[in-house]
C-alpha cells in the first residue's frame, strides 16, 4: 500500500519503529487533529499478533495504564491498530540517563504504576508474558488528563503480542500444559519460562523484579550473555543474596514473596506496592519528587541558558569574529568552572537528595569492605582519565571519599552519588 494516507483520514508523517511484528509509524489524524500512532502488521505473515493484541488493548480501556485505542482494520496488505501516540519507552529513556540507569526514587514511582498496569491486565484476565523497560511508555505530557472520568498515569504498559488468555470461558485458572515453551525476552523471563513451563500471574512479576533490579544497578548479571541456556544458568545461581546486594532490604523480601508463590496463586499487588511505597518514605522522598530526566534536562536547560547568555554578551563586547568564538567561549567557560562544579553538584544533589539523611539508620544494607578499595581505585582512575577539566572537582571527589570512607552505614546510594557525579561533569 501507499504510506501517504489511511482511509483518508490518517496521514502518514514518519515510522518510529520496526520488528518482527511489523512496523509502527507516527500520523496525522485528520479528523482529530492530532498525532497519533498506528501499527502495522503484513496480512501475509505467519505469525499474526496483532489481532490479539487489539482483543487485549480494547478490554483494559479502563486502565489509567493503558494507552487509547482509537480504531482498527485491514486493507489488501496489512492489518492495522490506531492507538494513542506515547513518548520514550522506559529502555530508551534508561540509556539516556548519565549512567544509564535510574535513581531509587524514579525506580519507585515507575515500579509502582507498573504493578498497577499489570495488575489491570490480569484482571482483564491475561499475562503480557514480556514485561521488560521497552514495553512501558511514557505519554506525552499533553495526553496526561483522564478519560472516561478515569485519572490517567504518565507510565503505560504496551505490546501485548505475546499475551495469553489464563482463564478459561468460566473464569477458572486454566491447567497448565506439559510443554509450553520459551516465552518472553531470555534477559527478563521467569526461571518457569527458561524451563519451558506454562506461566502465571507470577512470572510477570518475577520479570518486573528483574526489570526493577537493572533500573537500580544499570546492569543484570547476564546483561551481557546472548545464549539463552547461559543465562539461565546465572539466574539459577543468582539468589536473592547476589541480586539483592547493596539494595534497600524491601526487594529481598520482594525476591522472596514471589518465590513463595505458585501456579495458580494471586499476587498480592498491593502487599507489593506497600514494600515500594515504604522504600520511597524511607529514603526521604514525596509527591513533589520529580523523575531523574526531569530533573537533568531542567537543571541543564537553565546551565546552557546561563552559560550561553554570558558567552554571547561577551563575545558581542570583544567583537570577536565566528573563527575566534570558539576560543573566547573556551576562556570564557574556563572561567565559569566554579559555576559548573556547583552546578554538577547541585544536580547530583536532587537526584539523590540528601545522601546521608536519606540513608535508614540501623541499614543492614552496607556494602562489603572491599567497596573502600573500589572508592579508592574510581578517584586513581578518575585522576588519570582527567575525565573532568578543573581541579576543584577532584578536589571535590576526594573530600566526599573522605566522608564516605569515614561513615560505617554507606549503602548503595553513595556509589550511585559518585558515578553519577562523575557522569554529569562530562555531559555538562
Amino acid at each position: 500500500m501507499s504510506l501517504a494516507t489511511l482511509k483518508s483520514r490518517w496521514k502518514f508523517t514518519q515510522k518510529i519503529g520496526q520488528g518482527g511484528f511489523g512496523e509502527i509509524y507516527c500520523v496525522y489524524d485528520n479528523e482529530k487533529k492530532e498525532k497519533v500512532a498506528i501499527k502495522m502488521e503484513r496480512i501475509d505473515r505467519k505469525k499474526r499478533a496483532l489481532a490479539l493484541e487489539i482483543s487485549v488493548l480494547r478490554k483494559i480501556q479502563d486502565s489509567p495504564f493503558a494507552a487509547k485505542f482509537i480504531s482498527c482494520g485491514r486493507n489488501s496488505e496489512h492489518n492495522y491498530l490506531v492507538m494513542e501516540l506515547l513518548g520514550d519507552n522506559l529502555s530508551t529513556l534508561k540509556k539516556k540517563q548519565p549512567l544509564q540507569r535510574f535513581s531509587l526514587g524514579t525506580t519507585i514511582k515507575l515500579g509502582l504504576q507498573m504493578i498497577s498496569s499489570i495488575e489491570d491486565a490480569h484482571e482483564a484476565g491475561y499475562l503480557h508474558r514480556d514485561i521488560k523497560p521497552s514495553n512501558f511508555a511514557l505519554r506525552l505530557d499533553h495526553n496526561i488528563k483522564t478519560r472516561n472520568n478515569i485519572s490517567l498515569e504518565s507510565c503505560c504498559i504496551i505490546d501485548f503480542g505475546l499475551a495469553r488468555k489464563y482463564l478459561d470461558s468460566e473464569g477458572k485458572h486454566r491447567e497448565p500444559r506439559e510443554e509450553a515453551g520459551f516465552r518472553g525476552t531470555p534477559r527478563y523471563a521467569s526461571l518457569n519460562s527458561h524451563l519451558g513451563k506454562e506461566l502465571s500471574r507470577r512470572d510477570d512479576l518475577w520479570s518486573l523484579f528483574y526489570v526493577f533490579i537493572e533500573f537500580l544497578k544499570g546492569k543484570l548479571p547476564w546483561s551481557f550473555v546472548r545464549e539463552k541456556e547461559k543465562i539461565f544458568e546465572l539466574k539459577s545461581l543468582h539468589t536473592n543474596v547476589g541480586l539483592c546486594k547493596n539494595l534497600p532490604k524491601e526487594l529481598t523480601v520482594m525476591f522472596n514473596y514471589l518465590s513463595s508463590l505458585n501456579y495458580e496463586d494471586c499476587p498480592d499487588y498491593k502487599y507489593l506496592k506497600s514494600l515500594l511505597i515504604e522504600m520511597y518514605r524511607q529514603y526521604g522522598y514525596n509527591e513533589k519528587t520529580k523523575y531523574d530526566w526531569e530533573i537533568i534536562d531542567e537543571s541543564l536547560n537553565s546551565l546552557r541558558s546561563s552559560s550561553s547568555s554570558k558567552v554571547d554578551s561577551t563575545i558581542a563586547l570583544t567583537g570577536t569574529t565566528k573563527g575566534q568564538n570558539r576560543v573566547v567561549k573556551k576562556q570564557i567557560i574556563g572561567n565559569h568552572s566554579k559555576d559548573h562544579d556547583r552546578e554538577v553538584k547541585n544536580l547530583n544533589d536532587l537526584i539523590y537528595p540528601n545522601l546521608k539523611k536519606n540513608t535508614p539508620r540501623n541499614s543492614n544494607n552496607n556494602p562489603n569492605k572491599d567497596n573502600n578499595n573500589d572508592y579508592q581505585d574510581f578517584i586513581v582512575h578518575f585522576k588519570q582519565n582527567n575525565d573532568i577539566e578543573t581541579e576543584s572537582e577532584i578536589n571535590e571527589f576526594e573530600k566526599m571519599m573522605k566522608m564516605i570512607n569515614a561513615e560505617d552505614n554507606t549503602d548503595t546510594t553513595s556509589q550511585l552519588y559518585i558515578d553519577n557525579h562523575k557522569c554529569l561533569c562530562n555531559i555538562l
